[in-house]
């Protein structure tokens, strides 16, 4: 394991978006002594698949973020150490999330949502800055985050074996995380840290068939 080691994991079907996303992450400042690697993952089947090969990476720190996903904070990476040196037991960082997540599964429809990003979609920005979020600390402890960032220190399996598409992997890795002790928050950010370039497709039959398999494994029951 490389302990001065960054490494963003991207998984790519689309140059141009993946093009921006990598070119922000190469304005970002690096800490001194540590290094900055990027592991585009093309033709995925899923996004838990996709996200266990990087598992083989020896860098410590591994960024899991959209193609779409840009990085708008200079100095994410210095923050980012920053908040998990400090906090040992934080295994899994995002930008957004929710404290409680509801019963349905779908962490934005809970009351208690925290932190911010900036979406791009319909042809507008849409700055986002929920409520319930920890102004005065590093991070607030989440049950679940969203996958356009997701910043890991510790390596644990994603459950390609439930999802096989490109839903809910997210909420689920909150979850497993959580399963192995650590803790999963979302970063106290003044300003947004991240750009979101949302596009306007959605499968929603896809969607609704992972949110069934998430509550029947997690919500449901104590999972496995």
């Amino acid at each position: 394991m490389d302990s001065h080691s960054f490494l963003f994991v991207v998984c790519v079907n689309d140059e141009s978006l993946y093009s921006r996303c990598k070119s922000h992450i190469m304005q970002l400042t690096v800490p001194p002594s540590y290094s900055v690697d990027i592991m585009p993952i093309y033709d995925s089947a899923s996004m838990a698949s996709s996200y266990n090969k990087a598992l083989r990476h020896p860098s410590k720190y591994k960024i899991y973020l959209h193609q779409d996903t840009f990085i708008i904070h200079q100095h994410f990476l210095h923050d980012m150490l920053h908040i998990f040196q400090s906090h040992q037991e934080l295994g899994l960082l995002g930008v957004a999330g929710c404290k409680t997540l509801p019963p349905n599964g779908i962490w934005w429809e809970s009351g208690e949502r925290m932190g911010k990003v900036i979406e791009y979609r319909g042809n507008a920005y849409h700055p986002l800055d929920f409520e319930h979020g920890d102004e005065d600390g590093l991070f607030t402890p989440a049950d679940a985050i969203d996958g356009l960032l997701m910043a890991a220190q510790y390596d644990v399996e994603w459950r390609e074996d439930l999802f096989r598409g490109f839903h809910f992997y997210d909420t689920s890795q909150s979850l497993e995380f959580q399963k192995h002790g650590y803790q999963v928050g979302v970063a106290c950010q003044k300003d947004p840290w991240c750009l979101h370039f949302c596009g306007d497709s959605f499968d929603a039959a896809a969607y609704e068939a992972d949110r069934q398999t998430f509550v029947k494994h997690y919500m449901a029951k104590p999972s496995r």
